[in-house]
């Protein structure tokens, strides 16, 4: 029978002390970079309604706006994709790596056979929704990609399932990965999308974006060389979404390039922030 010991957990924290964490001396034989997954926040809320409860800043759905869905499917998919294009370019930009195409990892038989499998996959959400479920909180996956949360890598807490950690079994996967991929370390990302009205917010249906991004690397040992904390660095966008009715207005291009432009904001600072662990 399987027991699980939750020996603590963590509380969303958006402080000054959060950061990029790097694992010495594992991180510096990683050269070469695989990126899996990298998902969006399928709803764009108000932070003013959930920053009062930080354990669920990073998973609150909010209002699914379930008949505007398919009308603004395809807008999230390609911010999300943004997003995965930002990833590509924050890591290639560390001095001495490289990231291989997201067709090659796409076409990969190993990675195929990992979210194909429902044996193989249904054991991986056996695990994890016992420590993070996502109970029905779905995300907008980039262009092509699989789906694969930031909860599944890089869980909350403390916990063991018969006498190894809940995301053990994962990280053996993602080590797999890498050495038929040919990588030393495999990227997964998941971006957070708010927005902060304003003053003039009923008069011009201006509000500014908001973006957090978690990010995690596992090396071909199955070893978490890389994450950020939850919640490490919220960035403000310099332009202005539109909004309606209470939801951002995907369906304007305005919207779209002051998200995308915030998404770029906010994986510079990562650049900058794993650059500098890494000089350490």
């Amino acid at each position: 029978m399987k027991k699980i010991i939750a020996l603590c957990s963590f509380v969303f924290l958006l402080c000054s002390c959060a950061g990029v964490n790097v694992k010495k001396p594992d991180i510096d034989n990683v050269k070469k970079v695989a990126i899996l997954s990298v998902t969006g926040s399928e709803d764009y809320e108000d932070i003013e309604s959930v920053k009062g409860n930080k354990e669920n800043l990073l998973s609150v759905v909010g209002n699914i706006i379930k008949d505007n869905v398919e009308m603004i499917n395809e807008p999230q998919v390609n911010i999300a994709t943004h997003g995965a294009n930002a990833l590509f370019q924050a890591l290639n930009g560390i001095e001495g790596w490289s990231v291989i195409p997201f067709e090659t990892v796409l076409d990969n038989e190993e990675v195929k056979a990992f979210f194909e499998n429902k044996d193989t996959w249904g054991k991986v959400e056996d695990f994890a929704n016992k420590v993070a479920p996502r109970d029905g909180k779905r995300r907008v996956p980039a262009r092509g990609m699989y789906e694969l949360s930031f909860d599944k890598v890089v869980p909350e807490g403390y916990t063991w399932v018969n006498g190894e950690r809940i995301e053990a079994p994962v990280h053996r996967a993602l080590g797999k990965m890498c050495q038929s991929l040919g990588v030393d370390a495999i990227a997964v990302a998941e971006f957070y999308f708010y927005y902060e009205t304003g003053m003039m917010t009923k008069i011009t249906s201006n509000v500014t974006p908001i973006v957090l991004v978690n990010v995690a690397m596992i090396d071909k040992n199955g070893e978490k060389v890389l994450f950020t904390d939850r919640g490490w660095k919220q960035i403000e966008g310099s332009e202005s979404a539109k909004i309606h009715h209470n939801y951002v207005d995907l369906r304007d291009d305005r919207s779209v390039k002051a998200y995308n432009l915030a998404i770029d904001k906010i994986m510079d600072e990562f650049r900058k922030e794993a650059t500098k662990k890494l000089a350490k």
